[in-house]
């Protein structure tokens, strides 16, 4: 089928009869007329935009006409008018747009960078055309852009020539190389290094989640994916229910978000940030201790009703009520502070904060866990938390024989009822009885450290 018939009823096109040697050949065909069509788009709005004619139908800009009429943010309705003035002054990037040799993304990035052309019209010169990862030849350099180029048509034909294999992404490295080197006795900051104008927003949302937004100048940001880096890799079991070392399930995304956790949970947890409101910051929760005993009995928190409850079960100052069962989960590892409220929700006594966990027991636990002791995962100590078998508000011991490491992931899943979890009388270490769907017999087995270890009788 030709491309040009599919492109008369797109619609009509019926994908899966095509043949294998068809869809190979008609994908990239139908690429290349797609760009051709966007810098169509460019060119037709730039006449708009130089006729004045989206002010003669009462918009107020062509950009806001042009998202208006077709469905775009007023974003990207102004990067395609902008596209088409720069264009018009630099007409070798314009004409390799038509022909559909590069795409938007990859015009977009050689524009900006000729836009901070010093001498624009001034001759080039081998050393401002050098390539960042080349080998340092400047004849060859110059067989691309001719030996009579000015310093923006150098700049030009060199990004056009990396446009052919490299995409937006790689090519704006390479444009911002180019752009240092052109600029270097420059010494204003480029947007890219500029600390001020980092931005960071983290707004709680309706529906309870915290919603993170915000941009980094570089070297904040290479520290930031530093940070990252060694905490979001894939670790295999790290989101495992059935007890087996299996491949990370974990998006990128969920990863990073995992890391970022991590990394905050450890900051707060070090001691070493600034006071706030006469304490050192930390995550509070606030809950009833008969609810929160009720929780972690059978998970029957419905049969206490206390008056003077405003706020909800339980809630943390920032982001207001949260459910019993994370109370009970953050509860598990934490510092209490006992506050006697009257019937009408006011503080009349406020006992002794304690650690639940002290230093030295914590030492321990890392010692003979050594991580996440579920089977199959294994984190790091640092990155676990203490886990209450028998939880402390039902009277549950804070000691060896009462306690497990976790980390957070399985933290929750203990919680959630599925698995078990108990400390042997035998050899006091922790042992895990899966639920009936993994195991129809829920046969014990061993703590991820001690996992060839043979299970004992039940």
């Amino acid at each position: 089928m030709d491309l040009d018939e599919m492109l008369t009823a797109p619609q009509a096109v019926v994908a899966w009869q095509l043949a294998d040697a068809e869809l190979l050949r008609l994908i990239p065909e139908l690429s290349l007329r797609m760009r051709q069509l966007e810098a169509l788009r460019v060119r037709l709005m730039h006449q708009v935009d130089q006729r004045c004619v989206a002010e003669q139908v009462g918009a107020s800009s062509p950009g806001n006409w042009l998202a208006g009429a077709a469905t775009m943010t007023p974003g990207q309705a102004n990067r395609i008018v902008r596209l088409g003035r720069g264009l018009a002054e630099h007409p070798e990037v314009a004409a390799a747009f038509d022909a559909g040799e590069t795409d938007y993304d990859q015009v977009r990035v050689i524009v900006e960078l000729l836009n901070k052309v010093p001498e624009p019209d001034a001759p080039a010169r081998s050393d401002d055309n050098a390539a960042t990862d080349g080998d340092g030849d400047a004849e060859n350099v110059f067989d691309i852009i001719g030996t009579d180029a000015t310093r923006t048509q150098a700049c030009a034909r060199y990004l056009l020539y990396a446009a052919r294999t490299e995409d937006s992404t790689t090519l704006a490295r390479r444009a911002k190389a180019l752009a240092l080197l052109l600029c270097e006795d420059d010494k204003k900051k480029s947007d890219s290094e500029n600390a001020e104008l980092n931005e960071f927003y983290a707004s709680p949302g309706l529906g309870g989640r915290v919603h993170l937004k915000g941009h980094l100048d570089a070297a904040s940001g290479e520290a930031l994916l530093t940070a990252l880096s060694a905490l979001s890799k894939p670790r295999p079991g790290a989101d495992n229910r059935d007890g087996q070392t299996s491949k990370d399930q974990r998006t990128p995304a969920q990863r990073r978000a995992d890391a970022l956790t991590h990394i905050v949970r450890s900051y707060l947890d070090s001691g070493q940030a600034p006071t706030e409101g006469g304490e050192r910051p930390h995550i509070n929760v606030f809950v009833d201790a008969d609810d929160l005993a009720a929780t972690t009995d059978n998970h029957d928190h419905h049969s206490h009703h206390h008056r003077g409850r405003r706020r909800g079960p339980a809630w943390m100052p920032w982001l207001g009520p949260i459910s019993l069962d994370l109370a009970a989960q953050i509860s598990c590892d934490a510092d209490i502070t006992p506050i006697a409220m009257d019937s009408d929700g006011n503080p009349i006594d406020v006992g002794r904060t304690t650690r639940l966990i002290p230093r030295r027991l914590r030492r321990a636990l890392n010692a003979r866990d050594c991580g996440c002791a579920f089977p199959g995962c294994g984190r790091p100590a640092a990155w676990t938390e203490g886990h209450h078998i028998q939880h402390w508000s039902n009277g549950g011991p804070t000691n060896l024989s009462n306690l497990v490491l976790l980390c957070r992931f399985h933290h929750t899943t203990i919680h959630r009822g599925d698995w078990t979890v108990t400390i042997s009388k035998t050899d006091g270490h922790p042992w895990f009885t899966p639920p009936t769907w993994i195991d129809p017999r829920r046969q014990p087995m061993p703590a991820h450290n001690r996992r060839n270890q043979l299970p004992f009788a039940a």
